[in-house]
C-alpha cells in the first residue's frame, strides 16, 4: 500500500454507494474507468490534493455498492457537509458520496471491518423485467424447475427453496473455502466465517425476486458469486445439496460446485467498522 505523505495532515473516511455496471471494478487501472480512479479526479477537480483513496473492499467490475467505505488523507479539513455536497457535485450520476466524517489520516477501512453484508437478486419468470437488468440475474422460462410445467410466476416455480436453504445454511460458520474463489485468487489464507447466509424469497415485495444475503467476516475475489451460482443451481435441482460439503475444506473442489453468477446481480450493502462509531479515534496502518 502507498505511504502517506506527510504533508496530508487532515484524513476523511466516506460512505461511497454506486452502480457498478459502467466501472471495471473498484481499484484504479491506467486507461480505465473505476471507482477509486473517478473519486480520486472528482477532489482534484475540487482542487484538493489527496492520498491514493483505499477502499474497504475491491469490487470486481460490474458489481454494485450501497455501503463501500473509503479512507484518505488530504491537504485541507473541511467539513463533512463541505465533502458530500462538494464530491457530489462533481461526480457522475453513478457514484455518490452517501457520507463524510474526519478520521486519522493513516486510517485503512480494509482493516477496520467487522463484518460485511453482500447480497445477490436473481429474477425469475416467463418475462424479463428491463427495470432490474443492471441489478438482478434473470433465468427465463427455460430456467424453471423440471416438474413444474404450466406458467410460472412465482421463484418457487423456478428453484427448490427448501434444498437451497438447506445447502445455504451448511455455509455458516468458518470453514476453509478456498474452492470458493477466483482461480486468479493466490491468497494463502482462505478460511473465513460466514455468519449467516440466507435465502429471501418475495424480495421487495415481488414474488419474481429471490435474494442471497451473505454476512461475514471477510471474502475472496469471486466468493460471494460463486456461492450464489452453486445455491441457485442446487435450486434449480442440477447439482446436490451435498456438493456443498465437497467444496468446504482445505481440499475442496472448485468443480463440483455451480457457475460463478454475473457480477450484476451482486452489491455490497454494508460494512460494519471493527473500532466503533468515531472515525478520529481509528488508528492508522502506514
Amino acid at each position: 500500500m502507498p505511504r502517506v505523505p506527510p504533508d496530508l495532515p487532515y484524513g476523511v473516511r466516506l460512505v461511497v454507494a454506486y452502480d457498478g455496471t459502467d466501472f471495471h471494478g473498484w481499484q484504479r487501472q491506467e486507461g480505465l474507468r473505476t471507482v477509486q480512479g473517478t473519486l480520486e479526479d472528482a477532489a482534484r477537480t475540487l482542487g484538493i490534493e489527496t492520498s491514493p483513496m483505499r477502499g474497504a473492499s475491491r469490487t470486481d467490475a460490474g458489481v454494485h455498492a450501497a455501503g463501500q467505505v473509503v479512507g484518505f488523507a488530504c491537504v485541507r479539513e473541511l467539513p463533512s457537509a463541505a465533502w458530500t455536497v462538494g464530491l457530489n457535485g462533481v461526480l457522475p450520476e453513478d457514484v455518490a458520496v452517501v457520507e463524510a466524517r474526519p478520521c486519522h489520516r493513516l486510517y485503512n477501512p480494509r482493516f477496520d471491518s467487522l463484518k460485511k453484508l453482500y447480497r445477490y437478486i436473481v429474477a425469475a419468470g416467463d418475462t424479463r423485467d428491463p427495470l432490474l437488468r443492471r441489478r438482478a440475474w434473470f433465468l427465463g422460462p427455460r430456467f424453471a424447475r423440471r416438474d413444474v410445467r404450466e406458467r410460472r410466476r412465482h421463484v418457487d416455480d423456478y428453484f427448490d427453496l427448501d434444498a437451497m436453504r438447506e445447502a445455504a445454511a451448511r455455509l455458516v460458520g468458518e470453514h476453509d473455502f478456498q474452492a470458493f474463489r477466483a482461480s486468479s485468487d493466490g491468497r494463502e489464507k482462505t478460511r473465513r466465517t460466514l455468519f449467516r447466509v440466507d435465502v429471501l424469497s418475495d424480495h421487495e415485495g415481488r414474488e419474481d425476486l429471490l435474494a442471497i444475503e451473505v454476512e461475514g467476516d471477510a471474502f475472496m475475489k469471486n466468493m460471494v458469486r460463486i456461492l450464489a451460482g452453486t445455491l441457485v443451481d442446487i435450486a434449480r435441482q442440477h447439482l446436490e445439496v451435498s456438493c456443498i460439503d465437497a467444496m468446504l475444506g482445505p481440499e475442496g473442489d472448485r468443480s463440483q460446485g455451480g457457475a460463478t453468477a454475473p457480477a450484476h446481480g451482486l452489491t455490497l450493502e454494508r460494512i460494519w467498522p471493527l473500532r466503533g462509531d468515531h472515525p478520529r479515534a481509528f488508528e492508522g496502518r502506514p
